[in-house]
């Protein structure tokens, strides 16, 4: 339907006609009214007569528009008076909105357009066994840091870890913070600030030794080409797992020996160094279109977890064997085993945050402990200055 407008008999208040439908016997009438804000012509509809605007409703709401730009007080345009009518309500609402009501009606679509599935899974896991049973039926703006408290002490007393009750203290916090980005409740009474939480060491102690790196890959070379390629890839360059399995090959430049990280764990893009066996390999698997990926398994379906082969592969040379949970192998322990070596050769504290992707320093240190003999020489020489007789 074409706009035809026309000029009513009071200023700034016009309308248009539609071409079939009746409002009495006239035709139906779109009004709308065109004031200035900030110098500039600005045009709004308001509605139909046959939905009750008339022209002298019209020229009120212009009228109340125009007084509130000439006392700089309340909505000077129809479209701020809706958000803030959109808002009151949604206050409203929130008055009495539980937390799972939220959960499912905003956080949880929200929270899986953003993340990838396996992070979004395991928020779920952490909402439906720890957040939910105490406060999912709690009008979201009464959760308080007491009831963070108590499911604390639940997880404490079903032998939860650290991390456990960190991460459903994190979830928490997640929602609040996207509740108060919604304006429904207020960013500083967020229950998840301020509660107390052991203090989590999660540190990767192991380190494979060159002789276990090889046999990892002699074993993947008869069994699983795919998990070979992979394995082989992110040992002698460091990355984390999700940096190769994201790999495309128009990031892969075979004339420099470089490879393209671009949607890294902390958001920032770099590139790597290829050694020579790398790129042999490289080579071997054939150069893929724009847009595929370097890695994919032995199906030809895309890598969105470590290959179980891999797992396999320590289990059969026992290479986790009386081993602590701390001490066991897994397949990130290829990128520690790297910044590891790395550190032992004396690659520059700068030069390890850009080969390894961190942002920080003390990421360097974490990942890379130093050479034990260096240590064990460095004591026993201080054991030797400090013994009786010398001076």
């Amino acid at each position: 339907m074409s706009k035809k407008w026309k000029a009513s008999g009071t200023r700034g208040i016009r309308y248009y006609e539609h071409e079939k439908r009746k409002h009495g016997v006239k035709k139906d009438r779109y009004y709308a009214i065109r004031y200035t804000v900030d110098g500039k012509q600005k045009e709004e509809g308001l509605g139909w007569a046959s939905e009750g605007m008339t022209e002298e409703k019209a020229s009120y709401e212009r009228g109340k528009l125009i007084e509130a730009r000439r006392k700089g007080e309340g909505p000077r345009t129809l479209t701020e008076k809706r958000v803030i009518e959109t808002h009151k309500q949604a206050l409203l609402r929130a008055e009495g909105l539980t937390l799972s009501e939220f959960w499912e009606k905003d956080y949880i679509h929200n929270l899986k357009s953003r993340i990838k599935e396996s992070s979004w899974e395991k928020e779920v896991e952490h909402y439906n066994n720890q957040i939910k049973p105490l406060m999912g039926d709690k009008p979201l703006k009464t959760i308080t840091n007491i009831d963070v408290d108590r499911m604390l002490d639940d997880m404490r007393a079903d032998g939860y870890s650290p991390r456990s009750q960190q991460y459903a203290v994190g979830t928490l916090f997640r929602i609040w913070k996207h509740a108060a980005k919604r304006k429904l409740v207020k960013p500083g009474d967020n229950p998840a600030i301020g509660v107390t939480l052991e203090k989590v060491n999660n540190t990767r102690l192991r380190v494979f030794t060159p002789h276990e790196l090889q046999e990892i890959l002699k074993y993947l070379d008869t069994s699983d080409k795919a998990a070979y390629d992979l394995t082989l890839f992110c040992a002698f360059i460091g990355c984390r797992f999700s940096d190769a399995a994201r790999l495309t090959w128009e990031h892969v430049d075979l004339n420099r020996d470089t490879a393209t990280f671009t949607d890294t764990k902390n958001k920032d893009t770099r590139t790597v160094y290829l050694i020579s066996e790398v790129v042999e390999m490289l080579k071997k698997r054939g150069i893929g279109k724009p847009g595929a990926y370097v890695f994919t398994m032995k199906d030809g379906n895309h890598y969105t977890e470590p290959p179980s082969a891999f797992r396999t592969a320590i289990e059969k040379l026992n290479l986790n064997e009386g081993r602590g949970l701390r001490d066991k192998a897994s397949f990130h322990t290829l990128r520690h085993t790297a910044a590891t070596f790395a550190a032992r050769r004396g690659v520059p504290v700068k030069d390890m945050q850009i080969i390894f992707g961190w942002k920080t320093p003390s990421m360097v240190f974490r990942y890379a402990k130093g050479d034990e003999d260096t240590q064990r020489k460095a004591m026993s020489g201080l054991a030797e200055s400090l013994a009786p007789g010398r001076e």
